[in-house]
């Protein structure tokens, strides 16, 4: 397994969870269409990431869950930003 695989992981997982995060702000705020784009991008980096598991394995826990990690971080200031509190 390369570098370039857990870099993909890490960047999956950052993209997916980060939409999770935004999307939980989105409906607690009652942001109805922004709730409508981001339940289909999280469907398509939730296949994406599934793949990337069945291919490789508990191997790229680490490297995914830093993404994951920052990727929620990331989404909950940019939703703070952008669509309020």
């Amino acid at each position: 397994m390369s570098i370039y695989t857990h870099l993909l992981a890490f960047l999956v997982s950052f993209v997916a969870i980060g939409l999770k995060g935004f999307q939980t702000k989105n409906i607690s705020g009652h942001h109805i269409r922004a709730t409508v784009i981001t339940s289909y991008l999280m469907s398509f980096t939730d296949i994406l990431f599934i793949g990337l598991v069945a291919e490789y394995g508990w191997q790229l826990a680490f490297s995914s869950g830093t993404g994951a990690a920052l990727g929620m971080v990331v989404a909950m200031v940019l939703h703070n930003k952008y669509l309020g509190k």
